[in-house]
């Protein structure tokens, strides 16, 4: 994290979790493995390659939302709303990736090339994404584990009792954020009660020291976790390793055909 509540903050498990650019090297490679299968096959299928949205230290963890909104920049930019990659495709763009794809994939014995021949090539010759995924399942119960705990439980409370002194009834951090739709657009602007909330919850969080209660609660259990699922985590990091220097060759190939 670059900022916000949780700046600087990273958990254990993180050193188990494959990075976001990480994950979209491996299906870029498998959709090259699929698209010079398919051609051989007699068809067609030319997806675009998937970009690096969102940030470059993203992974399963997500410490910028683990604990909710916590950046006060962001809250008052786009109130709960993770912010749009504005550089992102244009809707015409998406529209034309659909239209690609229906118009692939309508051609007679399309699907069955694809699902019985293509798709276990590629996970073949890259492999699959998380045919496990113990780093995330850990992480997924010690955030209900560490919300339990008596210390996180009374900075919530804290919070809940700030945020009430702020005009907002809220029963805990779902429900502040679970109150407004979010936009359907990219660049879309949020409405003002929905600023006003997040910023007023990012406040709160810092006077009752909720981020970093919760994340030294949690941290403490994790390390218990890693602990006592060492070979489980290290058996996973070394395939991921694997996986991700076959989708890396795969790529460095059609970069070099080029």
């Amino acid at each position: 994290m670059a900022s916000g509540l949780a700046k600087g903050m990273r958990l254990p498990p993180e050193k188990y979790m494959l990075g976001y650019p990480d994950m979209v090297d491996i299906e870029n490679a498998k959709d090259v493995v699929k698209s010079a299968c398919m051609k051989r096959l007699g068809f067609s299928y030319t997806p675009k390659l998937m970009g690096t949205q969102p940030a470059a230290s993203y992974n399963e963890m997500n410490m910028e939302r683990r604990y909710g909104i916590t950046d006060p920049a962001k809250a008052a930019a786009h109130g709960f709303a993770v912010a749009q990659d504005t550089g992102g495709p244009s809707q015409a763009d998406q529209d034309a990736e659909l239209a690609r794809e229906d118009q692939e994939s309508s051609a007679e014995g399309w699907d069955k090339a694809m699902n019985e021949t293509c798709i276990p090539e590629a996970n073949q010759k890259v492999g699959v994404l998380f045919p496990t995924d113990t780093a995330g399942d850990l992480a997924g119960q010690s955030l209900k584990a560490s919300r339990s705990q008596p210390a996180v439980q009374r900075a919530l409370a804290s919070w809940s009792s700030c945020m009430a002194g702020h005009g907002h009834q809220v029963k805990n951090l779902d429900d502040a954020e679970g109150r407004f739709t979010q936009p359907g657009r990219t660049g879309a602007q949020p409405e003002k009660a929905q600023v006003l909330m997040a910023t007023d919850d990012v406040a709160c969080k810092s006077t009752a020291g909720l981020v970093p209660t919760w994340y030294t609660a949690e941290t403490a259990y994790q390390n218990k976790q890693i602990t006592s699922h060492k070979q489980q985590l290290e058996a996973a990091k070394t395939r991921d390793a694997l996986l991700l220097k076959k989708a890396r060759a795969v790529l460095a190939s059609v970069s070099t055909a080029r």
